[in-house]
């Protein structure tokens, strides 16, 4: 136990050193939930807030493993680190676990921000709690639906090309920062096809917050993608000697 402790906080280390290195990153990410949250406080809606409290974990754990984890595994198999890491005794789980571990700050200022917003409109904070659970489904399936596709390209340089787009088209596109009863209602349960609406509604579910679909629709849509995207990835991403 002790030895895969050390072995992810190694890898964890090693992702941690990138914001080490280039700490305004983590200053931008504060900056960007610190804006839009004023910005829908000035505006005075509350339902706004509260709906940022739930957004915030789902864009924030799924942009982890859909930009952050995604890119990382996709670059370290341009440079060979992953090759050095697919020979050494780390199993596949526990590298994964490393690199979600190691970029895990900037997900944490989206927790953050949420924990105020949730005091600010008077939420209880243990309510919270099981978005955590909701926040990893949502980073593993981001995470597997990026590298369901960087592990396919034939040029390298693509990369961030690709991730970045689809963090935008997954994340601020659909209602995610805003509710999908905005929507016309033929719309509603056509746009749970998208991955991050589904988990918003469950978010939604946990928090005993009413949903505006069918929770089964929902959770239908999630299992769908993890199957699809868990047998994409596992047909590219080898590991040992396999």
């Amino acid at each position: 136990m002790i030895g895969m402790f050390r072995q992810v906080f190694g890898i964890a280390v090693m992702c941690f050193k990138g914001i080490q290195r280039q700490p305004l990153w983590i200053v931008q990410s504060i900056m960007a939930a610190s804006g839009l949250t004023l910005a829908l406080f000035a505006w005075g809606s509350t339902h706004a807030l509260e709906n940022l409290v739930l957004a915030y974990f789902i864009a924030g754990s799924w942009a982890l493993g859909l930009n952050l984890v995604g890119q990382t595994i996709g670059w370290e198999r341009v440079y060979h680190v992953y090759d050095s890491n697919v020979a050494s005794s780390i199993t596949l789980p526990i590298y994964f676990l490393g690199l979600v571990m190691g970029h895990l700050p900037y997900f944490l200022v989206n927790v953050t921000m949420s924990i105020v917003i949730a005091i600010i409109v008077g939420m209880g904070l243990l309510s919270l709690l099981p978005l955590l659970l909701v926040s990893v489904v949502s980073t593993i399936l981001g995470a597997f639906l990026a590298l369901s596709a960087i592990l396919r390209l034939k040029n390298p340089t693509n990369i961030s090309s690709i991730t970045n787009p689809l963090v935008t088209l997954t994340t601020i596109l659909p209602p995610v920062y805003y509710p999908l009863y905005f929507l016309p209602p033929l719309v509603r349960e056509a746009s749970l096809a998208m991955p991050t609406v589904s988990l918003m509604e469950v978010a939604r579910l946990v928090t005993n917050t009413p949903a505006t679909c069918n929770p089964i629709l929902s959770i239908a849509s999630l299992l769908s993608w993890l199957t699809i995207c868990t047998v994409l990835v596992l047909r590219k991403l080898k590991w040992g000697s396999q």
